[in-house]
């Protein structure tokens, strides 16, 4: 068999002895798109866009959800700051309330943080008269409440650099209180309260209605105004003497913005002594002589008068 017997071609299939054509491959089919198919595409491209829209609802629904939670819960703190505390059942004697002004309330009226604030090593003629009183007395030991007030200054400064005295500076306001501290009354301490007209501890609202605003979301609301409040606590004189260990004082001043009556009655002065009473009244202040005749009835006597202030003196020390 020739090479070219080899390399011939293979017979045709035949069938029924004839025979048949090469099979052929069939047709690539054409891809038709259909409506389904565009329905597909559309969708896959507006998904990215409606999740978009989804998730940008969904955070401002919660946004709305929150604001309006928010404003209930300014609204309701608000209007608890209207409402005092009244701590009636804790005695001004007690225990552990003295223990807290001694550990928490109490600290020393000095600013290491800040420049102390010159002060000014003058003797007025009020002290000149209060120092007479006591023959010039020596390492006393006072309260004044109002210290630093509005600019002004401290009547017991001079009494404490030059005469050794020590004691307690009330003061209410935050902004007198920080700014008391920056005098630097190393031999001193301080209490951010006010004196209750109770014989009991009180929580008490002050509003600083001259220049101190804040944001509010009821500003135009009569009942939530937007004038700044602030929460003090309010103790009674008798206990803050107590926290200095003590059962006496010989000077206090009181400057209490018209309830220095009150607080007098709540001193059981069959417990505590007082040599000196300084009150700090208002002009025409009709109110001194019920205070007169109160502080008569324990045992007290008024000595002068220097502008606002009214001097009493106990009667059992010879003048």
């Amino acid at each position: 068999m020739t090479a070219s017997q080899n390399s011939a071609a293979p017979p045709l299939p035949q069938q029924n002895g004839l025979p048949t054509s090469i099979p052929q491959m069939p047709p690539t089919p054409i891809k038709t798109r259909f409506p389904e198919d565009h329905n597909k595409l559309v969708t896959k491209k507006l998904l990215p866009i409606a999740g978009f829209f989804v998730a940008f609802a969904t955070v401002m629904t919660v946004l709305i959800l929150y604001m309006d939670n928010t404003a209930m819960k300014h609204h309701q703190f608000t209007l608890s700051l209207n409402k005092d505390m009244e701590l009636n059942g804790i005695a001004q004697d007690d225990p552990q309330l003295i223990m807290y002004l001694k550990e928490m309330a109490l600290t020393p009226a000095v600013d290491k943080h800040h420049k102390a604030l010159e002060s000014q090593d003058v003797v007025t003629s009020e002290m000149e008269y209060v120092l007479k009183l006591l023959n010039n007395k020596k390492n006393g030991l006072f309260i004044e409440a109002g210290a630093y007030s509005d600019s002004k200054t401290s009547k017991t400064e001079y009494l404490e650099r030059n005469f050794g005295w020590k004691g307690l500076l009330i003061q209410p306001d935050p902004r007198h209180y920080f700014n008391l501290k920056r005098h630097n009354r190393e031999k001193s301490q301080c209490v951010h309260a006010c004196l209750s007209p109770m014989p009991y501890p009180r929580e008490v609202t002050l509003h600083n209605e001259n220049d101190v605003k804040i944001n509010d979301l009821h500003s135009n609301s009569i009942d939530n105004p937007d004038w700044l409040v602030i929460r003090v606590k309010c103790f009674p004189l008798y206990s803050l003497i107590l926290a200095l260990n003590s059962s006496s004082l010989d000077y206090l001043n009181l400057e209490t913005g018209g309830t220095e009556l009150q607080v007098l009655e709540t001193v059981p002065f069959d417990r505590v002594k007082i040599e000196i009473i300084a009150i700090d009244l208002k002009e025409n202040d009709t109110e001194i002589g019920t205070i007169k005749k109160f502080l008569a009835t324990k045992k007290y006597k008024f000595m002068d008068r220097f502008n606002g202030t009214y001097l009493f003196m106990i009667n059992r020390v010879k003048i």
